[in-house]
């Protein structure tokens, strides 16, 4: 389109879906009472108007429609990564908290556990009945459900240039089945756990108003002074973008670092983009870490970034992330890949909801059933999804839960670095035919997976309480 009006087009289409879904979960009875988020009743929006231009009115050929789904899913993939590195930017409390650690641990135990699940899916439907099926597709298991579509779409991208064809529309597709586990599944799978396990209604009691609950954390902390005539929200922006370009010089870095290293050093080096949300959530970390230090030095005289504008900007960069992912979905390419997709989502969201109440109850002693339910919506969907199950227990936000996840996430990016190197193990043995390295994806997931298993066990609940009692 001329004059680059398609960018503006992109942005203004989201946003009418969020203003039309916004009108009818507060106009339209069922809307407001069901818990699915206002972005993914605009996803839904923006991907039955996508289908009705092109294949009702006309007003769309294939070609462009595949562009535009294309285009959304690069998108999907940088809102993202602004989300995370603003949500990285805040400044939090200090304090050790071991459920911050643990929740660390297990969702990259949990990238593992459906990993290991969905290629093994994958593999077997190759082997029987779908041999010219992408032997690592049950690899966006874990993408799509644990980490959301960004991160499916990053890698499914990354995987077009290497044979994997429509790798971007099919990520999002596992994606946003993830979506409708996280939150179709996960009302039954609350109220069970209510009924059944944690009876405490006088707690729980998820029929309660929380149409003006109130905002956590809206306390801001910016102390520019105004001779600087610039506006907080700039200085925000500013941060973020800053974090963003030096997250893309380092990709840029590493990949000519990686290159001439051979095919695999090819192959990872073409998964660094797709991981750009993970080396900006790390950069973003260590610079909130370099103004922490330059304020304790009192070399930085005030304080520039601010937390109630950060959350803002991450939870918006979520929510037309999420509208995009679904709008982006292509039908064509579901009803190829229908039938596999389903047996490997199903697969993982039956799995995810009886590993993930098993799990919980193991490494947390307090506030068990809020932790259960928000990992299960974040391991199908994303932190929006499992913030928004946590709200039908805790509406006000009095558990510590919220703050677990996001920290747990940021402490994940570190410990889970390997991931990178593990997804580029079935692609390279894909490029160069040589399944063994099938069989190494494998092994490396279980190492991981035991790793992190032993370190839970060693910061389990209680556990240092019995040390110490045995000491004395």
């Amino acid at each position: 389109m001329e004059n680059g009006w398609m960018i503006a087009l992109y942005f203004s289409g989201i946003a009418a879906c969020l203003g039309i879904a916004t009108v009818l979960k507060l106009k339209v009875k069922i809307f407001h009472k069901h818990l699915m988020p206002t972005s993914m009743l605009a996803g839904t929006i923006g991907f039955i108007a996508l289908q009705l231009a092109r294949y009702v009115f006309g007003w769309l050929s294939e070609d462009m429609l595949r562009q535009i789904q294309h285009e959304l899913g690069f998108l999907v993939s940088h809102l993202m990564a602004i989300g995370f590195i603003a949500l990285a930017l805040k400044d939090r409390n200090k304090k050790k908290n071991n459920d911050i650690v643990n929740t660390g641990y297990a969702i990259v135990k949990t990238y593992m556990v459906q990993g290991i699940l969905g290629f093994a899916i994958s593999l077997l439907l190759v082997k029987s009945f779908y041999p010219d099926l992408f032997p690592p597709l049950g690899m966006l298991l874990p993408l799509g459900f644990a980490q959301g579509p960004g991160q499916a779409v990053n890698i499914g991208i990354k995987w077009e240039e290497s044979g994997f064809t429509d790798g971007a529309n099919i990520g999002l597709a596992i994606a946003n089945l993830g979506f409708v586990w996280a939150l179709i599944g996960g009302v039954p799978f609350l109220n069970f756990l209510l009924k059944r396990v944690y009876k405490n209604q006088k707690k729980y009691n998820i029929h309660e108003v929380k149409d003006l609950e109130p905002e956590k954390d809206t306390r801001r902390t910016i102390s520019v002074p105004k001779s600087m005539h610039i506006d907080d929200l700039t200085i925000q922006l500013l941060l973020i973008g800053t974090a963003y370009l030096v997250t893309y010089l380092l990709i840029w870095g590493l990949q000519e670092l990686l290159t001439p290293l051979g095919s695999f050093g090819e192959t990872v080096s073409e998964m660094l983009w797709g991981f750009n949300f993970v080396i900006g959530t790390v950069v973003a970390l260590v610079a909130r870490g370099i103004i922490d230090r330059l304020r304790v030095k009192r070399i930085m005289h005030h304080k520039y970034a601010d937390n109630y504008l950060l959350q803002r900007i991450s939870s918006a960069s979520f929510d037309f992330m999420i509208t995009a992912s679904l709008a982006a979905v292509s039908l064509s390419v579901l009803r190829t890949n229908l039938v596999p997709i389903l047996i490997i989502t199903t697969a993982g969201g039956l799995f995810t909801m009886v590993y993930c109440f098993f799990l919980c109850r193991w490494i947390y002693k307090d506030e068990q059933l809020e932790h259960i339910v928000a990992l299960y919506g974040t391991w199908t969907g994303t932190i929006t999804t499992g913030i928004a199950l946590l709200r039908e227990i805790d509406p006000y936000s009095k558990s510590r839960v919220s703050e677990n996840l996001v920290l747990g996430s940021g402490f994940a990016i570190f410990i889970g670095f390997p991931l990178m190197f593990i997804l580029a193990l079935p692609l390279h043995g894909f490029k160069v035919n040589q399944p063994i390295f099938y069989f190494w994806t494998f092994v490396a997931m279980i190492a991981m997976d035991i790793l992190m298993t032993v370190l839970l066990y060693l910061n389990r609940p209680g556990k240092k309480e019995k040390v110490q009692k045995t000491g004395k």
